[in-house]
């Protein structure tokens, strides 16, 4: 089933024309990926002009949140999709790209390397997991909320014990714990036994009274040695009875107890208080603390399963101590049982997880000797080794952990500002685009968009770059933008058929949108081969879609003048075409004739094309072949037309307003014309207009192309049609205008 994404909108400001708002009403909305066998991935080539929209329609995809300005709706294999989703990495061109993006671990990923960074990931989730965990589990467990709570006291083991109070405060939660050591521990450390018959009362109340009563505590600092025993200490118990009595009835006209009439609340309260005052005023220090925090706590009138209260009255009373010791031992059972299991719970942290396996895994793979295994990284070291110099390596960090590092000739790069890299530029572009596919490799996210990702590339590198794509990518789903046609050429040759090419037109009054490059067409754009063999025409396979014989004629000339020097006797055609080449010039050629011997071609009719059939030329009706079965080579056609008229009529005006001198054995370029014509002198009157005009025309796109490519690599396709429609109609406008300027200025009449 085919792999397709279908745009119903895109807007980036005023960027996209209308039709781009509702793309399925007006056609052209889909994108089919070509998918590969024994693969997920699957690349779909967007090929545009500069000028149409290539960066904006990237930074439409990698737009995260809707917006009213810049959005895109549309679907994905029958799915909803927009800016929402965020489905799309998209690599921008290497000019944007200052340093190489991520760390050493979003790179390195051989079985090994992958395997310990996996672990790492997992143990430190592990411990982060435990370590918030195991404080909400002590807290509803045994209400240890603080380091100096008594339970923690009371264990005994001191790596227990250290481990706990790292673990218990919310500012450190177990930062300063070594890992392997406490997994050692864990390892280790074996479980304490806890009885099964405990008496749950007490067990409970040792917890509860831990937590916040500290009656336990209290009773466990004292020594009772220090106590001094006093009968009396009955009475103050006795008292405080008979206090409260008396203060809840104290309305009552007589006494609750024996009825008796003249009873005086008042005088008894006070007689009652009076007593108790005395009594409690001759008690030593000791005996006043356990009275106070323990013995007067209202909690052990409810709940008192040790009998305590009881039991330090007898003692302070007639100084009966068996009953205390008793009592003192049978708290520290409790308490230390309570400890034991804190200690277990600690211990019991991994249960259920591989952690005591993982670590130790981990460890093994800790002491091994890091090396490249990736081939995809090996691909790059051998690159970078062959063309650069430096080698990548990777090292362990010491003193981070034992992390990998990624070094490039003993130096860190990544993150790094590439000028601090000491590379060529073309070296920089290398490794930072290498590097950002790895990092797309391992993207979740469903597209890869590369925004012409070999613009500025030297030839040592384009190819290189188009293995990198194709390989490193071959699981993820490419949209690749792009108004280099070398990089169509490249990418098939390192796969055959790898991609669905499409055009992005984008220009108003057009047939707007994503338009298909039919199999033929992408056949002549990446073969020269059979790109020939289309204009030789068998068959008629061309002669059927020209829709003007003429002007089709004419848009080859700067093509047959380069495929002449390739050919057989080619010298006596490339010589004749030359002389139709220049505006300055009057010839004429039987181009019919040339064309023929050129390609074995007749057409019916003879065309003589002159210069001046050229500068006569108008731009704004130019049709030469069918463009719905030849997109790419009509608009080709159609722009190499107007290149080849606009360097003729410049060179006509210049040389004919300024009067420059042609040697007839010696023709000029253009460029040497507009520097003869618009050459000033520092203080000449018309310095500064002619240095504006010179300035102007070296600058034109249009005028740059001298079509010595078409001698170089025979692409019809490049730089023809590397400008946008719309952008070249006002490079027309602009050169034309700027030639009536000239031309009332320098030549009124």
């Amino acid at each position: 089933m085919p792999e397709t994404i279908v745009f119903s909108k895109i807007r980036n400001g005023g960027i996209f024309e209308d039709e781009f708002n509702d793309l399925i009403t007006h056609g052209n909305a889909e994108i089919e990926f070509k998918m590969q066998s024994q693969s997920s991935g699957g690349i779909a080539v967007l090929y545009a002009p500069n000028g149409t929209g290539k960066t904006s329609l990237s930074e439409v995809l990698a737009s995260e949140n809707y917006s009213e300005d810049k959005h895109f709706i549309g679907e994905y294999n029958g799915t909803s999709i927009q800016c929402s989703n965020n489905m799309f990495h998209v690599i921008k061109d290497h000019i944007n790209r200052n340093v190489i993006p991520g760390d050493t671990s979003d790179y390195l990923i051989g079985a090994d390397i992958r395997r310990e960074y996996e672990l790492k990931k997992k143990i430190a989730d592990g411990f982060t997991k435990a370590f918030a965990e195991l404080p909400k589990t002590i807290k509803s467990d045994y209400k240890v909320t603080k380091v100096g709570d008594y339970l923690l006291n009371r264990i005994v083991n001191a790596d227990a014990l250290r481990y706990i109070k790292d673990i218990i405060p919310t500012r450190s939660r177990g930062r300063n714990i070594n890992k392997e050591e406490f997994i050692n521990f864990i390892s280790s450390t074996v479980p304490s036994l806890i009885p099964e018959t405990l008496n749950e009362e007490k067990y409970q109340f040792v917890i509860d009274d831990c937590g916040d009563k500290k009656l336990i505590e209290t009773i466990m600092s004292i020594s009772l040695d220090d106590i001094v025993t006093n009968a009396e200490i009955a009475i103050i118990e006795q008292n405080d009875d008979a206090i409260g009595v008396i203060k809840k009835y104290s309305s009552m006209q007589s006494c609750i107890v024996c009825d008796n009439d003249e009873f005086d609340a008042s005088t008894l309260l006070e007689r009652k208080e009076g007593n108790r005052r005395r009594i409690y005023e001759n008690l030593d220090t000791k005996t006043k603390e356990l009275l106070d925090k323990v013995i007067n706590e209202p909690s052990l009138k409810v709940t008192d399963p040790f009998d305590i209260r009881a039991k330090l009255i007898m003692f302070i009373s007639n100084g009966e101590i068996e009953s205390i010791h008793g009592l003192k031992e049978e708290i520290e059972l409790y308490t230390s049982f309570a400890a034991n299991k804190i200690i277990n719970t600690l211990l019991s942290c991994f249960e259920g997880t591989t952690m005591i396996q993982d670590f130790a895994t981990y460890s093994t793979l800790l002491e091994s000797q890091p090396q490249i295994d990736s081939e995809e990284l090996l691909f790059i070291q051998e690159i970078i080794s062959e063309n650069i110099g430096p080698e990548i390596t990777i090292v362990r960090d010491e003193e981070n952990d034992k992390n990998f590092k990624l070094m490039l000739g003993g130096q860190e790069f990544l993150g790094v500002d590439r000028n601090k890299l000491h590379l060529s530029t073309g070296e920089q572009n290398f490794i930072s685009l290498a590097f950002e596919l790895l990092l797309a490799r391992r993207t979740t996210k469903e597209f890869v968009v590369m925004d012409d990702p070999i613009s500025s590339f030297d030839s040592v590198y384009k190819n290189k770059i188009a293995f990198c794509i194709v390989k490193f990518l071959e699981h993820k789903k490419q949209i690749i933008l792009t108004h280099n046609t070398d990089l169509i050429r490249l990418l098939d040759v390192q796969q055959n058929g790898c991609f669905n090419l499409y055009i992005i037109r984008n220009t108003s009054g057009g047939n707007n949108g994503f338009i298909k490059v039919n199999t033929e067409e992408k056949d002549i754009l990446i073969n020269l081969n059979k790109l020939v063999k289309l204009f030789q025409n068998n068959n008629n396979v061309l002669s059927n879609h020209i829709l003007d014989e003429k002007m089709f004629l004419m848009s080859m000339i700067p093509f047959m003048r380069g495929y002449s020097h390739i050919s057989k006797d080619g010298d006596a055609i490339y010589t004749s075409l030359s002389s139709i080449m220049h505006g300055y010039e009057s010839s004429s050629v039987d181009i019919t004739d040339f064309y023929k011997k050129l390609f074995g071609y007749q057409f019916a009719n003879t065309h003589v094309i002159s210069v001046d059939d050229i500068l006569s030329l108008d731009c704004t009706d130019i049709n030469i072949v069918d463009s719905e079965q030849y997109p790419l080579l009509a608009e080709t056609l159609r722009q190499t037309l107007i290149y080849y008229y606009l360097r003729m009529r410049v060179e006509k005006e210049l040389v004919e307003i300024f009067n420059v001198t042609i040697n007839p054995n010696r023709p000029l370029m253009l460029n040497q014309i507009i520097r003869k014509a618009l050459h000033y002198n520092q203080g000449d009157q018309d310095e500064e207009s002619k240095r504006n005009f010179k300035v102007f025309f070296t600058s034109r796109k249009t005028l740059l192309n001298e079509f010595n490519h078409f001698e170089g690599n025979m692409n019809i396709f490049q730089p023809a049609i590397d400008i946008a429609p719309t952008v070249l109609r006002r490079e027309v406008t602009a050169i034309e205008e700027k030639l009536l300027q000239i031309r009332m200025q320098y030549r009124p009449n």
